[in-house]
């Protein structure tokens, strides 16, 4: 039962954290540098970035309880599945990290001031953080295309299937989408986000 919550939490927590991610300024608008400096100047975006990070950490670990599920779920697949959620859940955690921790420091250091030179080190996190998540969601869709591709091929599990067909079908969805790199990155996270918590419960009430 509880992978089951592992996987509902790292869901949750995964929307959580992009709800967050979105709030952060726009690097590819012309007057970028102005917009960097006006949203970390304010206090209260400075500890949300400290949130945003915490959050995002998390559900990489409550993903990685969650991952054995799924890499039973993939059955002879299992070796691919593994390495598609490390990927994810490293990439992750270094986009979380990269893309909050400019705010972190100016909450925490005396010396550190957000001003226009500085905010092309925003600027660059923020970019290094996308791409990571790019990677991430590449991962999870390795992952996602093995699970499915084991429920089509006859002998890839033993016994009851972990998941149900349906949720199985959607993640041949999520992942081919998860396969669009920068098209598709700033949503795919939130629909990762949404299968977990489905397939969360799945387990979690086979379980009761």
């Amino acid at each position: 039962m509880w992978t089951g919550v592992a996987g509902i939490l790292a869901g949750g927590l995964l929307i959580f954290g992009q709800i967050l991610t979105w709030r952060t300024p726009d690097t590819e608008d012309d007057d970028a540098i102005r917009e960097v400096v006006t949203f970390y100047s304010k206090d209260g975006n400075q500890a949300l970035a400290e949130t945003g990070a915490l959050v995002l950490l998390a559900a990489g670990l409550a993903f990685l309880c969650f991952l054995p599920v799924l890499v039973r779920a993939a059955g002879s697949r299992s070796t691919v599945a593994l390495a598609g959620g490390t990927v994810f859940v490293v990439l992750l955690m270094v986009s979380a990290i990269a893309g909050n921790i400019y705010g972190i420091t100016a909450n925490h250091s005396e010396v550190f001031r957000v001003v226009p030179e500085t905010a092309l080190i925003a600027i660059l996190l923020l970019d290094v953080a996308y791409g990571g998540l790019i990677g991430a969601m590449v991962g999870a869709a390795v992952l996602l295309l093995a699970v499915w591709r084991a429920t089509r091929t006859t002998g890839d599990t033993q016994g009851a299937p972990v998941l149900p067909s349906w949720l199985t079908w959607a993640a041949l969805v999520v992942g081919v989408l998860c396969l669009a790199g920068p098209f598709s990155a700033w949503l795919t996270p939130m629909l990762l986000a949404v299968w977990l918590v489905a397939a969360g419960l799945v387990v979690m009430l086979k379980r009761l």
